[in-house]
């Protein structure tokens, strides 16, 4: 016998639903990095998109997008790259511990 699916869900686990939702937006990351990388073409571009492709989690989302900035810096210029990126590095607003977050760049003074 197969039970509907909003049946199932009445009894899911607590921490189901918040995993569930981490993976979708993971996800959605993930899509907003690959349609970024799909305009452009080169080498390059298409083994950051293989590594994006594969990455396990979000935090590797993350560390990729370095990758994604070297890439799209090569073609379109440092500024034009880091307008590209935007959109994407809000996504990872408040998704990641703080301490993987932008950090503010201070001068020193002498």
């Amino acid at each position: 016998m197969v039970l509907p699916s909003s049946f199932l869900r009445l009894f899911s686990l607590p921490g189901f639903r918040l995993r569930d939702s981490e993976q979708r937006h993971t996800s959605r990351v993930r899509h907003a990095m690959l349609s970024l990388l799909q305009v452009h073409g080169g080498h390059g571009v298409q083994r950051v998109a293989q590594r994006v492709r594969f990455a396990g989690d979000l935090e590797a989302l993350w560390y990729l997008r370095q990758d994604m900035m070297s890439a799209l810096s090569e073609l379109d210029g440092e500024a034009a790259a880091r307008r590209q990126l935007h959109p994407i590095n809000s996504m990872f607003k408040g998704r990641l511990p703080d301490t993987m977050g932008p950090r503010p760049h201070q001068r020193f003074n002498m």
